[in-house]
């Protein structure tokens, strides 16, 4: 049940933050029944994770409406450009993360942000470079 008091904005971002992670659930199940030799339960789930993109997309036409930074920038290289935006915060929160779990004495999980950080910035260079190309 929606909050009261919550404009339709948060509400829809908060939709689609439950139907993206919804999908990434499934197919993440849907590989495990997979390596299980389920196809039938992978199949299933991936279908369902079909059907969670488009209500998704939906959620971010609804936002694009209403002008949320986070349904885009309203064409192309908008939509690049705060792809590049978000990517950016992602390296800082990964490399802030990072340094909380080292502290925290939990190398492994400082090890497993210092590689997020790392593919950050790999999908940086390639946007990057698609927007000087663009220019």
């Amino acid at each position: 049940m929606p909050a009261k008091g919550r404009d339709i904005t948060s509400q829809l971002r908060e939709a689609f933050a439950r139907e993206a992670e919804s999908v990434l659930r499934c197919l993440f199940y849907a590989r495990r029944a997979d390596v299980e030799g389920r196809a039938d339960i992978a199949a299933a789930l991936r279908s369902i994770a079909d059907g969670e993109i488009s209500q998704a997309f939906g959620h971010l036409e609804f936002l694009e409406e209403s002008g949320d930074p986070l349904a885009g920038g309203g064409d192309a290289a908008g939509d690049l450009a705060a792809v590049i935006d978000a990517e950016e915060r992602a390296v800082e929160r990964y490399g802030e993360l990072a340094a909380a779990a080292r502290g925290a004495g939990q190398a492994d999980a400082a090890d497993w942000f210092d590689s997020l950080v790392a593919a950050e910035q790999v999908h940086l260079t390639v946007l990057r470079r698609t927007a000087a190309v663009g220019d």
